[in-house]
């Protein structure tokens, strides 16, 4: 190599770790600093009535509830043996519960990637993609969480504040997404092992069944149970934690506008711009 190479190289590490270095300061700085919202926030007066959740958003996220709860319920019965009320003759308790399993299982694949995103992000206009600015909320909060720091001055009113030229709420909970995320992710992991049991035990699948149950001839059944049966324990710890932040007090104005669908805020109106000032 020569020297010129060599320079070259060096001087390229130096400019990565430069960016590199400068994207970290930038995530973990306090929101408020890459943020004047907050300033502005902290000086409004007065709420008012604002639809924060549509009818089609609450009926998909309380389906994806029911539905959460039933397939926990047969999961635990067919895991366990102990069908309970499943037991209806003339028909046996785990063919109940296996039915009920698969096709809430199907149901909520449906809510969850399909309606209640189609509600929720495009007819409510939810932003769910991460952003610097999540990250930056997410790193400060876990830390005030814990005790570490101390909440975002001005936090809790931007999560109760409507930004009227973005069309969003100015700050989300990091829950609310993560939970949207990482359960999405999860459940559909849990789905296809589920679909490849199913492919692996009928001795004639349907066609959909056998496209959707193509880890059937890649793994071993017993490896699919396993990992079926960890996803099941990783998803309902999320939904656990997902129900454990909407009861906290702070969280009871979100939860009732996911319920009536209204919620009482502030509105943060759009900016005038400078050319607009001087007429």
């Amino acid at each position: 190599m020569s020297g010129t190479d060599a320079k070259s190289g060096s001087g390229s590490s130096g400019s990565l770790r430069g960016r590199m270095h400068k994207y970290v300061t930038e995530m973990l700085a306090p929101p408020e600093e890459a943020d004047d919202r907050y300033d502005r926030i902290r000086a409004m007066t007065g709420k008012v009535t604002i639809e924060r959740h549509s009818l089609g958003a609450r009926i998909s996220h309380w389906m994806q509830a029911f539905l959460m709860f039933v397939l926990i319920g047969t999961g635990y019965a067919i895991w366990t043996g102990n069908y309970g009320p499943l037991s209806v003759p003339p028909w046996d308790g785990y063919y109940v519960a296996f039915g009920l399993h698969m096709w809430a299982g199907i149901l909520l694949l449906s809510f969850l990637f399909v309606l209640f995103p189609l509600y929720h992000v495009y007819v409510d206009g939810h932003r769910q993609l991460a952003e610097l600015e999540d990250v930056r909320v997410t790193a400060r909060i876990a830390q005030a969480f814990v005790g570490l720091k101390s909440y975002i001055p001005g936090y809790h009113r931007a999560r109760e504040t409507y930004d009227e030229e973005e069309s969003d709420w100015v700050a989300y909970h990091p829950m609310q997404k993560t939970f949207f995320w990482w359960v999405s992710i999860f459940f559909g992991l849990l789905a296809l092992t589920g679909f490849g049991m199913y492919a692996e035990i009928r001795t004639d699948p349907a066609r959909w069944v056998e496209l959707l149950g193509f880890l059937s001839p890649i793994l071993p059944f017993e490896l699919m149970l396993q990992i079926h049966l960890l996803l099941a324990f990783v998803v309902v710890a999320m939904v656990l934690g997902h129900v454990y932040f909407a009861v906290l007090p702070s969280n009871h104005d979100a939860l009732k506008s996911m319920i009536f669908g209204d919620m009482e805020a502030y509105v943060l109106p759009a900016e005038e711009d400078e050319d607009d000032d001087t007429h």
